[in-house]
């Protein structure tokens, strides 16, 4: 018998990789929105500048950490709508 997942169950497994990469990040990312788009990328949207400077001091573990929980292939980091940062989640290629 198959295993089917529903769009529900996509969507809620995706909530839980998303909440389990954030967990690794809690202080840097509580207020940061998160959200995985069509092209396999995780956007943090940041909502202070401040934020933005941490995540920058993290980016290699951020990398390490989107690559492996999350699987995408790139990551970016946008403040007020706009990208300030954008890079591939595996070493070998930024």
């Amino acid at each position: 018998m198959p295993l089917e997942l529903t769009t529900n169950d996509l969507i809620m497994l995706e909530q839980y990789r998303l909440q389990r990469f954030r967990s690794f990040f809690f202080s840097s990312l509580i207020a940061c929105p998160l959200c995985l788009d069509a092209h396999q990328t995780l956007v943090i949207h940041c909502l202070e500048p401040e934020l933005v400077d941490q995540l920058l001091s993290q980016i290699e573990q951020l990398r390490w950490y989107a690559r492996i929980v999350l699987g995408v292939n790139c990551l970016a980091i946008k403040f007020i709508q706009e990208e300030i940062y954008r890079t591939a989640t595996d070493i070998a290629y930024s």
